[in-house]
């Protein structure tokens, strides 16, 4: 198990910040647009999806007393340590589960009691067999649980996902709110009813450490990836994130679904590069755009070189958009590399 430090920055965010910093610096007279000044593709290699297993390393961070930051391959793991046992929310893809267990018995955890998932993907779930086949109880929200007992489709990569044995499945589900009290701690789960990443996103706040969970609703450093088949849509993201605001302060560590810890002010960041985007290809459709005119229009120019990676890249996150405002164009794929 590794230690990490919070806030790493990019070489590419640094060198967006020069190339805007020297934009800053030159007379009109030298026409250069801030779109030519970007480092632009190739995109950067969203690290964090590891599959090579035997050496996967499991990174903890502490962000308060009994309250942990995991992250081997998949979505960021927060693991509550106390005297009533663990909690844990996510658990990263199915064949992390052992190296998380080394991490957690190197922190002296006791018994994991809860898994906690933010939504019904492998990378964020997929242990859950694993810790439940310890004892742990599996929770939540009601949809998720549908979910990973049905066959599921993702129109961008263009795939399936197999549906997992029921013995699996979450065993506690919940509708709208649910509340545990364990290690000191108030944890709270929250689904809105609007969907956002899919449509049983759940927003995860452990009220006494002041820290919340996101799931996939927040990525740090990365263009989000719209579950469509799951009715996700970008204008679902919008009122998830404002309360997750209202709820918080300049002192909450923000826990993205991946990438590093946040503060609130990159959240906010995150939101206005959404909603910019977001309006910029509602313009272009209300004018008669197709998908293709609006890609070429390049919406996401200025936020490309901090956001766009190989996983989502430009194109896919205008598409989308898009798809999720107009329910058309499905068939639409990313470039092959």
């Amino acid at each position: 198990m590794h230690f990490i430090r919070p806030f790493r920055t990019s070489n590419r965010r640094l060198r967006r910040a020069a190339a805007l910093a020297l934009i800053s610096l030159l007379p009109v007279s030298a026409n250069l647009s801030a779109t030519a000044a970007f480092a632009g593709p190739p995109w950067k290699v969203s690290d964090g999806f590891s599959m090579d297993w035997d050496n996967l390393k499991v990174q903890a961070q502490p962000l308060a007393k009994n309250l942990f930051l995991l992250h081997g391959s998949g979505g960021n793991t927060l693991a509550s340590v106390g005297p009533e046992g663990t909690l844990l929310v996510d658990t990263e893809f199915a064949k992390a589960a052992p190296k998380l267990k080394l991490a957690l018995n190197d922190l002296g955890a006791g018994p994991v009691k809860y898994v906690i998932g933010t939504h019904y993907h492998p990378d964020h779930m997929g242990g859950d067999a694993a810790f439940r086949a310890d004892g742990a109880t599996s929770i939540s929200q009601a949809n998720c649980r549908g979910r990973l007992l049905e066959e599921q489709f993702s129109y961008f990569w263009n795939r399936k996902s197999t549906p997992i044995a029921l013995a699996d499945a979450p065993s506690l589900t919940f509708d709208r709110e649910l509340t545990l009290h364990m290690n000191d701690e108030v944890v709270d789960l929250i689904h809105q009813d609007q969907p956002a990443h899919t449509d049983c996103d759940t927003i995860v706040y452990f009220r006494n450490a002041n820290v919340v969970h996101m799931g996939d609703i927040y990525l740090n450093g990365l263009y989000p990836y719209i579950d469509i088949a799951a009715k996700g849509t970008i204008d679902g993201y919008f009122p998830v994130i404002d309360a997750v605001l209202k709820q918080t302060d300049d002192k909450t560590q923000v826990v993205p679904g991946h990438g590093n810890l946040a503060t609130r002010r990159e959240l906010v960041q995150y939101r206005t590069m959404l909603q910019t985007v977001r309006d910029r290809v509602a313009e272009k459709i209300a004018k008669g755009a197709t998908l293709e005119d609006i890609i070429a229009a390049q919406p996401t120019r200025e936020f490309d070189d901090e956001w766009a990676s190989d996983r989502v890249g430009p194109e896919g996150f205008v598409a989308m958009v898009y798809q999720s405002l107009t329910g058309k164009r499905f068939d639409w794929q990313p470039p092959k590399p």
